[in-house]
């Protein structure tokens, strides 16, 4: 039990063994406050419908309908786009189990080349000889990514 509550009941104050003394509260109940009366009111109110005009109903019902038009379309593309999305990792899966038979028949085939007997035929019997220093020419390369030949090489 709070302090407050202990000296204080409905109104009067406890006080040691004097008699109770009555506190004043303001009766806010009594004080009149220029209010309309409800009679008063009625008289002035606009008369209300008590339905919903042609006009109003067709706007509701063509809103309605555009709504559930755009979010059935709105479901539609999302479905696209899963679907899409789905096609896209099959499709790099595919590439990437191209890509490493590709890889793996690459180097089947350098293992089956003989580099050392490529060298010798190319030297012992097509007779061809490493460049000298100053039969190299260097040149930088285009943007395009390829070189544009405008003559035939001398043999």
């Amino acid at each position: 039990m709070d302090a407050r509550d202990k000296y204080s009941n409905r109104g009067y104050m406890v006080d040691g063994t004097a008699a109770r003394q009555l506190q004043v509260v303001p009766d806010y109940e009594r004080e009149q406050v220029s209010r309309p009366r409800v009679a008063e009111q009625q008289k002035h109110a606009p008369k209300m419908s008590h339905g919903i005009d042609f006009l109003s109903m067709t706007l509701l019902v063509a809103a309605m309908a555009i709504t559930l038009y755009l979010c059935y379309n709105y479901l539609q593309v999302q479905g696209n786009i899963v679907q899409l999305e789905r096609d896209i990792m099959v499709l790099e899966q595919q590439l990437d189990t191209v890509k490493a038979e590709n890889a793996a028949l690459e180097d089947g085939l350098n293992g089956q080349v003989n580099w050392e007997e490529v060298y010798m035929t190319a030297i012992g019997e097509l007779g061809m000889v490493y460049p000298n220093q100053n039969e190299v020419i260097t040149y930088k390369s285009t943007e395009q990514g390829h070189v544009i030949q405008y003559q035939d090489i001398p043999e």
